[in-house]
């Protein structure tokens, strides 16, 4: 969703969810100016993207993460994800499970999240204009957002969680109890587009080493799960599509989307 400047400046305003986060915020239920206490605070509340390893012109996606969520909850977040542009685009933002949750919507808007996709950077603002209580602030671990992205050429690129570049961005910044704004800490992921797998000489779905990926591959898996084969060395790193560690039936399932062309699934994306 691409912000809506009207909506979205109420929103800042409300619920202190701008860069800056002002120096006060206005209840709209009572009217009354809510004093911010701006801190820089260790935390443990961490703002995570995940990582992919794709060929060029391939279809992934990459989630933003919230992991640690103060019990108290988060009334808004400000943030940026940035990226190299020449390596991967992103194509699309769709909400996730911390910010599609009932308990978190607002009366009369269909979200609270704003997105805006720029050449290597989305810019994301999460609201509640609730202020009078915290039932409606993010109180879970979970995905925020997730990114759907094209591979555009060979090469990596970090996935940043950092500042919008956009004017008066301080920080990454989250508004928790007491609408304290504090900086949680934040982990980059990476995308690396190229012929195969950047893990050795892995190319996963290639169970037989052929260089090719098909129902052959899928059987041999299925076979190696049935205890009818017995797959050893690259051949097993290669059937572990997933990239955990172990062969199950998340693997087999995985491959099988993959070879009927479901364009989200992408093998060697690490657990």
């Amino acid at each position: 969703m691409k912000f809506n400047k009207k909506i979205a400046a109420y929103l800042l305003a409300a619920a202190c969810t701008a860069s800056a986060f002002g120096v006060a915020a206005i209840s709209p239920a009572s009217q009354k100016t809510v004093e911010i206490n701006t801190v820089s605070a260790a935390s443990d509340f961490t703002i995570s993207a995940s990582s992919a390893d794709v060929k060029a012109g391939e279809t992934f996606k990459i989630d933003i993460n919230l992991e640690n969520v103060p019990a108290s909850g988060v009334a808004g977040l400000d943030f940026a994800i940035k990226y190299d542009s020449k390596v991967m685009e992103v194509t699309k933002v769709t909400e996730g499970s911390a910010s599609t949750n009932d308990s978190v919507q607002v009366e009369g808007l269909s979200s609270n999240l704003y997105t805006n996709i720029a050449a290597g950077e989305v810019s994301v603002l999460w609201a509640t204009g609730q202020l009078k209580t915290t039932d409606t602030w993010i109180k879970s671990d979970g995905v925020l957002l997730t990114l759907e992205c094209k591979a555009v050429a060979d090469g990596s690129t970090s996935v940043e969680i950092t500042k919008a570049s956009r004017a008066g961005a301080t920080s990454v910044d989250a508004a928790v109890e007491n609408l304290a704004v504090i900086n949680p800490s934040v982990v980059a992921g990476k995308v690396t587009v190229g012929a195969g797998s950047s893990a050795g000489d892995n190319m996963y779905g290639d169970v037989d080493l052929n260089g090719t990926i098909d129902l052959t591959d899928l059987t041999l898996i299925a076979l190696h799960l049935l205890g009818d084969t017995n797959l050893q060395g690259q051949a097993l790193e290669n059937a572990d599509v997933i990239v955990d560690g172990k062969l199950g039936l998340d693997d087999l399932a995985t491959m099988k989307q993959y070879i009927v062309k479901d364009p989200d699934v992408v093998l060697g994306l690490k657990k």
